[in-house]
C-alpha cells in the first residue's frame, strides 16, 4: 500500500502559495514596470533574448502593451542591480552608487546618476568615478525617457542563459551603501553582494520590480535548454459563457499582476510573456476595473473559474526551470447601466419637452428591481450584464396619475471592446406621466362678476397684457382700452364695475373694472374678433386658476399653452374663419363644470 504523503516539494510550493497570496492580499505593489530593451528602448523579441550582455538597457514606466495613461513609476531616485534567477547571486560588479537613476514626474527614467566605484591595484582599493551608459527611449522621447545599460555585470550561472534585473526605490534600499576605505589592502565588498531571506543584497522583494531577460550563449540556448514561459491573455467573453468563442476579440494592454515564488510583484499586460527561470508558485491577479465583470480564468486550456463564481486569481505551480510552457487565459465582459428618467408631461403630448420637469420618488423596476428616482427624477440601474432588460414604471395608487406614453420598453445592454477595456453601452429610457382631476371652470360671465375678479392677480393680467389681444388697444371696446391698467389711453380712469343689481363690483380706476366691463361688451364692434378674445380670457383665467397643463378635448389630451398659441394666432389672423373655429371651442371649455385636465405641476407621489 503506497503512503500518500506530502514531499518536501509540494511542502515549500504550498508554503510559497500562502505567502504569495497574503503579500498580494496585504499591500498593493510598486505601480508601473520596468522591462529591459535595447539602446532606443526597442523590444528585441517577444522571448526578451539578447546577444550580448552589453545590448541590454534598463527601460521604465507602462510596461509593453500597456495603454496609453497606464501608471509609471512613482517620481523619485532608485537603485538597481542584476541577478542570477533566484536572485541569491548578484552579478552587478559595481558600487551601488553607480546604478543610481531618476524617474520622472512622467514615470520614466530620465536620469543616471555619476558614482564612485573600487577596483583593486597593487593590492589597494582605488577609487575610480562611473556611470551607466544611457540611449533614448525612442517610444517616449517627449517625456525625456532614456534606457540605461545594465553592464557592467558577470555571467549568470542559470544553464539558460536567463537573469534577473532588480530596482528599487533608493529610501526602500537596505543592503550596503558604504564606501570601501581607499588605500586599505583589507576586503572590499564593491557591489554590496550580501544575500539574506527575505533580503536580496538591499532590495526587499516587496518593494521592487524585477525583469527577466535572457542573454545567448554562443548563439545557442544554454546547456539547460529553453527557460519555462508562462503567457498571460485576455479575450473578450461576449456571452460570458466561459468559451474563447470565433469572433471575441483578443484585448491588448489589460493589466494583470503576477507574484513570483520570491514574493516580488510585477505588473504585466496582456499579451504578456514571463521567463520564469526559477521553479515556484507563481500567482496571477487580473486587474478588474470598474464597469467590467470578470467571466472566466483558464490554465493550459481547462477551466479555474467560471461566472458567476469567477476568481482574478490563478495559481501556476511551475516545476521545473526549464522547458515548461503554460498559458493563463482570463475572459472578461462590459457591464453597462440604464438611466431610467420621469418626465412630469404638463401638456399630455407624450414627449418630454424642454422645460419639463423631473419627478422624484418615483419607482422603477428593471427584472423585479425596484428604485426610486432621485431629486432630479431620474435613477440609474448599474453593472448590467450584456442582454435585454425590461424596464417598467410603477404608477402611484394616489394623486390621479396616468402614463402618457409607454410603461415598459425593452432595452438591449451590448458589450464592446474600448482600448485596453470591455466597456457596457449606456443606455436611457424616459417614461412621460402626468396627474389629472375635472375642473369647474367659469364662463366669461363669471370671471366678470365680483366672485371671478377677486381670483385674478396682478401676476394673471401681466401675463395676459403680454398677449397681442390684449397688448394694445382695440376699437371694439367702448368702455375701456387693453392693456388691463384702469386707464383709457388718454388716461382717464375707467368707471366703476357694476354688477347686475347695480352695486359696484370693481372700483373705478382698476383693472379689474377694466376686465368686467372687457367680458360683457357688446359684440357688435368686433365682432368674432372680439368674442374670441372675451373667451381666450376666460379660458386664460381658468388656466391660472386651476393650474391646468392640459385639457381633454374629448379625444387627447392638448396643452392649454398650445391652445392659447393657437387662439392667439387666430384672432391676428385677417381672416374670420380661424376666429369662427376658435371661439366655440374655448366656450366649450369655458362652460364646463367637469373639465379632465392635467395640473400644471407635478402631484405628490405616493405608494403604499
Amino acid at each position: 500500500m503506497k503512503c500518500k504523503c506530502f514531499t518536501w516539494t509540494s511542502v515549500l510550493a504550498l508554503a510559497a502559495l500562502i505567502w504569495n497570496v497574503d503579500r498580494v492580499a496585504a499591500a498593493p505593489p510598486l505601480p508601473g514596470a520596468i522591462f529591459t530593451t535595447t539602446e532606443d528602448g526597442a523590444i528585441v523579441n517577444e522571448n526578451v533574448r539578447y546577444t550580448a550582455k552589453e545590448e541590454v538597457y534598463l527601460d521604465g514606466g507602462p510596461g509593453p502593451n500597456a495603454p496609453s495613461g497606464a501608471a509609471g513609476l512613482p517620481e523619485g531616485d532608485y537603485y538597481f542591480q542584476v541577478t542570477d534567477p533566484s536572485g541569491k547571486d548578484l552579478l552587478s560588479t559595481d558600487h551601488i552608487s553607480c546604478r543610481k537613476i531618476h524617474v520622472n514626474e512622467h514615470g520614466v527614467i530620465d536620469f543616471v546618476y555619476a558614482g564612485t566605484s573600487y577596483e583593486k591595484e597593487k593590492g589597494k582599493w582605488i577609487a575610480v568615478p562611473c556611470q551607466h551608459a544611457q540611449g533614448v527611449d525612442i517610444d517616449h522621447a517627449e517625456l525625456g525617457a532614456i534606457t540605461v545599460q545594465l553592464f557592467p555585470y558577470d555571467d549568470t550561472p542559470n544553464k539558460g542563459g536567463v537573469y534577473k534585473v532588480w530596482i528599487t526605490p533608493v529610501d526602500d534600499y537596505v543592503g550596503e551603501s558604504e564606501a570601501c576605505n581607499v588605500g586599505e589592502n583589507g576586503p572590499c565588498n564593491v557591489n554590496g553582494e550580501n544575500w539574506q531571506p527575505g533580503n536580496f543584497h538591499g532590495f526587499i522583494p516587496a518593494k521592487s520590480k524585477t525583469d527577466n531577460y535572457k542573454v545567448k550563449k554562443n548563439g545557442g540556448g544554454g546547456p539547460g535548454g529553453q527557460p519555462s514561459e508562462l503567457t498571460v491573455r485576455k479575450f473578450h467573453d461576449r456571452n460570458f459563457n466561459c468559451t474563447w468563442e470565433e469572433g471575441e476579440e483578443e484585448i491588448a494592454g489589460w493589466a494583470v499582476d503576477v507574484t513570483d515564488p520570491l514574493g516580488i510583484t510585477n505588473t504585466e499586460y496582456t499579451p504578456g510573456l514571463i521567463l520564469t527561470a526559477e521553479p515556484g508558485v507563481y500567482t496571477f491577479q487580473e486587474d478588474t476595473p470598474a464597469g467590467t465583470l470578470q467571466t472566466h480564468s483558464s490554465l493550459d486550456g481547462v477551466n479555474v473559474s467560471c461566472y458567476p463564481a469567477a476568481d482574478p486569481v490563478v495559481l501556476v505551480d511551475v516545476a521545473d526551470a526549464f522547458g515548461e510552457v503554460h498559458q493563463i487565459v482570463y475572459g472578461n465582459v462590459g457591464l453597462g447601466s440604464i438611466e431610467v428618467c420621469k418626465v412630469y408631461d404638463a401638456n399630455g403630448n407624450g414627449v418630454a419637452d424642454e422645460g419639463e420637469p423631473g419627478v422624484p420618488g418615483w419607482q422603477m423596476m428593471i427584472n423585479g428591481d425596484i428604485q426610486a428616482t432621485g431629486p432630479d427624477g431620474c435613477t440609474t440601474f448599474v453593472d448590467l450584464l450584456p442582454g435585454v432588460y425590461t424596464v417598467s414604471e410603477i404608477l402611484p395608487n394616489t394623486g390621479g396619475w396616468i402614463a402618457t406614453g409607454p410603461t415598459s420598453v425593452d432595452v438591449e445592454i451590448v458589450s464592446t471592446v474600448v482600448g485596453a477595456t470591455v466597456v457596457g453601452s449606456v443606455e436611457n429610457v424616459v417614461f412621460t406621466n402626468a396627474c389629472t382631476s375635472d375642473a369647474d371652470f367659469g364662463t366669461k360671465g363669471f370671471w366678470h362678476n365680483k366672485n371671478g375678479l377677486q381670483l385674478v392677480s396682478q401676476a394673471d393680467i401681466d401675463a395676459v397684457n403680454a398677449l397681442p389681444p390684449y397688448g394694445s388697444p382695440s376699437q371694439y371696446f367702448d368702455d375701456g382700452d387693453e392693456p388691463f391698467d384702469g386707464l383709457f389711453e388718454n388716461g382717464d380712469p375707467v368707471a366703476a364695475a357694476k354688477g347686475d343689481w347695480g352695486e359696484e363690483i370693481a372700483p373705478a380706476g382698476t383693472y379689474q373694472a377694466e376686465v368686467s366691463y372687457f367680458l360683457v361688451d357688446s359684440n357688435g364692434n368686433g365682432g368674432i374678433r372680439e368674442q374670441l378674445a372675451q373667451q381666450l380670457l376666460a379660458f386664460i383665467f381658468n388656466v391660472q386658476e386651476y393650474g391646468v397643463g392640459a385639457v381633454w378635448d374629448g379625444q387627447q389630451w392638448v396643452g392649454a399653452s398650445d391652445i392659447i398659441t393657437a387662439a392667439t394666432a387666430a384672432w391676428s389672423s385677417p381672416t374670420t374663419d380661424d376666429g369662427q373655429v376658435w371661439s366655440p371651442i374655448l366656450d366649450g371649455y369655458n362652460n364646463s363644470d367637469a373639465l379632465p385636465i392635467i395640473h400644471a405641476s407635478p402631484c405628490e407621489v405616493v405608494y403604499p
